[in-house]
């Protein structure tokens, strides 16, 4: 099992590295092309080659980056999740202005990877169950998380079948706050 643990971003760090919130370092046609939508706010992006040698199934390939974004609808959201097997080519300064109603969501927090045994809370990545894969699971309440969801003390799964992620069609990622 892969764990996360996370860290205010602060000095100099290289933004083209796993972390949630901020600004987003993703390819700038997204932007234009329908991709990313002007209701979507910027929730996390994974390097894979970060967590290669946690991933003992090989459950991934471990190029390029996965990208997490989340549109809210009266109170539900709603999960666009992108792949891109390129090194990003440009840092989207300011992504999530004006969406402070959801908490600070502008500062970046650095995501660090670690082995972890099987827990039901915390957040992780890649667990899987049967069919379905919990793509992230994110815990609020862990140390040193962002603000966003904390006053749900519950935890958001990001979950998809384990075919489609070997196939990186990440078309069909569910969300739940449970």
């Amino acid at each position: 099992m892969i764990g996360i643990k996370v860290e205010k971003a602060h000095g100099e760090y290289d933004p083209g590295t796993s972390k949630f919130f901020g600004s987003p370092t993703m390819p700038e046609e997204w932007l234009g092309d329908g991709t990313i939508g002007d209701e979507d706010f910027f929730f996390c992006q994974l390097k894979l080659s970060e967590f290669k040698s946690y991933d003992k199934e090989n459950i991934i390939d471990h190029k390029g980056f996965i990208y997490i974004f989340l549109t809210e609808d009266k109170g539900n959201f709603i999960p666009n999740v992108r792949y891109c097997e390129a090194e990003p080519d440009t840092l989207i300064d300011d992504f999530n202005a004006g969406f402070e109603f959801l908490g600070d969501v502008e500062t970046e927090f650095s995501i660090d990877f670690f082995d972890t045994d099987d827990a039901e809370d915390g957040t992780r990545i890649l667990v899987e169950n049967g069919e379905e894969i919990t793509l992230l699971q994110y815990d609020p309440l862990d140390d040193g998380m962002p603000e966003f969801l904390a006053d749900t003390e519950k935890i958001a799964y990001f979950t998809m079948n384990v075919e489609d992620l070997k196939n990186l069609d990440f078309s069909k990622v569910s969300f739940e706050i449970k």
